[in-house]
């Protein structure tokens, strides 16, 4: 996953998530990247599959 998603690591949280009748254990990851973009990460706790992926780009150095 590190290849993938590259970035320090800024928080990670476990939690457990019921969607659609099947429940989950789910780990949130809080990755910043260079060049200041953040990046949220859900991963299966279970399979270690990226389920859902959110960047949001600071935008730090660009104009």
């Amino acid at each position: 996953m590190e290849r993938e998603h590259p970035g320090q690591v800024l928080d990670v949280e476990l939690e457990h998530e019921k969607q659609d009748g099947v429940a989950r254990w789910v780990y949130e990851v809080k990755l910043l990247r260079k060049g200041g973009a953040l990046v949220k990460l859900e991963v299966d706790a279970r399979t270690g599959e990226v389920i859902k992926r959110k960047v949001k780009d600071q935008g730090y150095g660009q104009k």
